[in-house]
């Protein structure tokens, strides 16, 4: 059962759950799908997708994420907005997803010299400008939009009235007015040049080797200082970190069936298959047979939903459709493989 929200304070999903909204029920069919999650593991990443006619916003509240679009991949932690527009092609590429609180929509943003949200289209005018000419699809929210966002998932929460509506489109053309403003400022580098060194260290190194004295040498840091200057930057310690790479590897193998588990439990520096099993259930939530299981199955299930000759869309193009039914976009036919409809 859903908690009831709380007036005034971040209301958040429970942990492993996501609220879903149309906002049409409320009059305001500008915001078609308005959603956040509460991931306590890590996910699939997401397949490549588009969507038709939308704007999709992403604040993350805290975690990782990593979006892939137009040949750049986006890192993404606490506090960072990422933005893609209409048509445009995104996805995870070979990332996971991390556990972690994450908000969403998608928007229809008319051109200028439309209505938008309850405004004329004379006052909604200089809002839609700002949201067309936004100068970079990625940057730090403004501390502000995720309270707002709170108070909308409590209306949301509550249900349709014509109240609900009046104060929901005020809310929003808040929220649309901080995201313009914040995508405006000058962003400092969430990760310092120091950190920068070790995490790239990280990537050319093999991870069973990697010990902390080495990466805060790359660093030039005192081990102590590097641990808390990690920590404060990546949001956990450098420990925490490099084992969590270390089992997204391995989930990466298990998925390409390239090697049997106790191979990869050795490769990849764990002292034994009971040690790797246990490292991955706390990371990914179960054991990395049933993950293999569940994954394979939800594959077999996509490919049954979206055959060729089962779907009605048109020829470039499929729904995306998870689980429960919620249709998050449309991905390309020619990238059906490895597709995994998690959000």
């Amino acid at each position: 059962m859903t908690p009831k929200p709380v007036p005034g304070r971040l209301n958040l999903p429970a942990n492993g759950k996501r609220l879903i909204y149309d906002l049409s029920r409320f009059g305001l069919p500008e915001i078609p799908y308005l959603a956040a999650q509460n991931l306590p593991f890590t996910t699939a990443g997401l397949p490549f997708h588009t969507h038709k006619e939308r704007m999709e916003i992403n604040l993350i509240i805290k975690g990782e994420r990593v979006y892939h679009v137009d040949g750049t991949d986006y890192h993404l932690r606490g506090n960072d907005v990422f933005i893609t527009w209409p048509w445009e092609m995104h996805g995870s590429g070979s990332y996971l997803h991390g556990r972690g609180v994450h908000f969403w929509m998608q928007v229809i943003i008319p051109s200028t010299g439309n209505a938008f949200l309850g405004l004329d289209a004379e006052r909604a005018a200089p809002l839609l400008d700002a949201l067309w000419s936004m100068p970079r699809r990625r940057f730090k929210a403004d501390q502000a939009m995720r309270d707002v966002y709170g108070r909308v998932l409590t209306l949301c929460h509550n249900g349709p009235s014509p109240l609900a509506t009046v104060e929901l489109s005020a809310l929003l053309i808040q929220w649309f007015l901080l995201l313009a403003d914040s995508s405006r400022r000058e962003t400092k580098e969430t990760v310092t040049a120091d950190i920068a060194r070790a995490l790239d260290l990280m990537t050319r190194t093999d991870h069973r080797h990697l010990r902390i004295e080495d990466l805060a040498e790359a660093a030039c840091l005192s081990e102590s200082r590097f641990k808390g200057k990690f920590r404060e930057q990546l949001g956990v310690p450098p420990v925490e970190y490099l084992l969590r790479r270390r089992t997204e590897m391995a989930a990466d193998l298990l998925a390409k069936n390239r090697k049997s588990l106790t191979e990869i439990a050795l490769d990849l520096g764990f002292s034994s298959v009971q040690h790797f099993s246990a490292t991955f259930k706390r990371f990914f939530g179960e054991s990395p047979l049933v993950w293999l299981r569940k994954n394979r199955e939800v594959d077999l299930m996509h490919a049954m939903l979206h055959s060729k000759n089962g779907d009605p869309g048109d020829d470039e193009l499929r729904p995306w459709i998870d689980a429960e039914g919620m249709v998050h976009g449309y991905v390309e036919r020619s990238r059906h493989d490895g597709v995994h409809p998690n959000c």
